[in-house]
């Protein structure tokens, strides 16, 4: 999935701790070019909840750009991703 052109994959290690105002899990969708928030999905209880208001977008955005900038970069994640791999096929041998 990494290599497609459309995806970015990026690893937040353990080490980055816990940040400000990261609360739950949530999806992020551009429809664009660049990377913008456009819409944001989360689930819950009564199913799946979709904000597109600017306020929300612009908090979201914010955090999305929080958890990017602290997590790996594309190439370090990817390594991160094998070397787990290859840890996880040595203990299973």
């Amino acid at each position: 999935m990494g290599k497609r052109k459309n995806v970015t994959i990026q690893v937040l290690p353990f080490s980055a701790g816990v940040l400000a105002g990261y609360t739950s899990a949530f999806s992020s969708f551009s429809f664009a070019e660049e990377p913008t928030v456009e819409a944001v999905t989360m689930d819950n209880l009564r199913g799946t909840s979709v904000l597109e208001g600017p306020e929300d977008l612009a908090a979201y955005a914010n955090v999305y750009d929080l958890l990017r900038s602290a997590a790996l970069a594309p190439d370090a994640s990817a390594k991160r991703i094998r070397d787990i791999l290859r840890s996880l096929k040595e203990v299973a041998s």
